[in-house]
């Protein structure tokens, strides 16, 4: 199994160990929150640099090599590169919990326990890349999602992205 979390675990079948990368390959990682909407959006003007500073610095911090990051508001796509198994679970739990923080403030995470509400909609979906090809169309991915968060229509960015090659068949 390439893929973890997310929908995947509402499904017995998936409920295994979430497989993990390290040295011949990279990983893609989707978090995604309902509640990180309107001011708590991690687009938002106020959080922005530092959403995207705080996953840069504690991702150093912990030896996981961020290769590419996008904020979509709602959601972020990280393609990592993880040194070993033993930092995977710190750095997740740090950079989850450390995000909510930065969106929700210490009084808003509060006011979402005492109403028996969750931050994140699910576990954090992951991906396994561990081609070269796979590894492009990662990245390809990930920069169209940048170019969303920046308010550029999805079909726009997958315009300028992967050209009109995917939109109109040659000959």
């Amino acid at each position: 199994m390439k893929a973890y979390g997310g929908d995947l675990r509402k499904k017995a079948l998936n409920r295994g160990a979430r497989p993990l990368v390290f040295r011949s390959g990279s990983m893609h990682i989707t978090l995604r929150s309902t509640k990180a909407k309107g001011t708590a959006s991690f687009q938002d003007s106020q959080k922005r640099n530092k959403v995207k500073s705080f996953v840069y610095d504690f991702s150093a911090k912990k030896g996981v090599k961020i290769l590419s990051f996008a904020n979509i508001g709602n959601h972020l796509h990280l393609h990592v590169k993880l040194q070993n198994a033993y930092l995977y679970k710190a750095w997740i739990r740090g950079l989850s919990s450390g995000l909510a923080m930065i969106s929700m403030g210490l009084k808003g995470l509060r006011q979402l326990k005492d109403q028996k509400q969750k931050f994140w909609d699910q576990r954090p979906f992951s991906r396994l890349i561990q081609s070269f090809r796979h590894f492009l169309k990662t990245k390809s991915y990930v920069e169209v999602n940048v170019l969303e968060g920046m308010g550029i229509p999805r079909i726009e960015a997958e315009l300028l992205i992967y050209g009109s090659k995917k939109y109109f068949k040659s000959g």
